[in-house]
């Protein structure tokens, strides 16, 4: 076989337009406090505990921890003895439990109510 001798790769020149967007991102990225700096404000990843206490679970799910203690007789959970916890399934069971879709609705329950509500065809006695 044949080795073939690899050409070395020149970058294209660039143009005053690419020059100055280049120029322009680099003035940003040091606005910002460099590269590395959108990487460092992102939040830490959700830790890999297979289950979370109430304080999590409540703010998770965006609720006051109160609520959650209270209503746990009709939602989703695990217990262990005496502590309750919950799962990633709990919690999305949790929130499509209370999905509301108002615009949705059963527009022919709602047909059938109305013709329902009809006046009757017979005429009243007069006394």
């Amino acid at each position: 076989m044949a080795t073939m001798a690899s050409a070395p790769v020149v970058p294209a020149a660039l143009g005053p337009t690419e020059l100055q967007g280049l120029a322009a991102v680099m003035s940003l990225l040091a606005q910002a406090g460099g590269i590395e700096s959108p990487l460092r404000d992102r939040p830490a990843p959700r830790s890999t505990q297979i289950h979370i206490a109430y304080a999590e679970a409540a703010e998770r799910l965006n609720i006051p921890e109160k609520w959650l203690r209270e209503h746990i007789s009709t939602l989703p959970h695990r217990k262990f003895g005496k502590f309750v916890q919950f799962t990633e399934e709990d919690l999305r069971a949790i929130s499509d439990m209370h999905f509301v879709n108002p615009g949705a609705g059963d527009t022919n329950a709602r047909d059938s109510a109305a013709m329902t509500l009809q006046p009757s065809r017979r005429s009243r006695k007069n006394s």
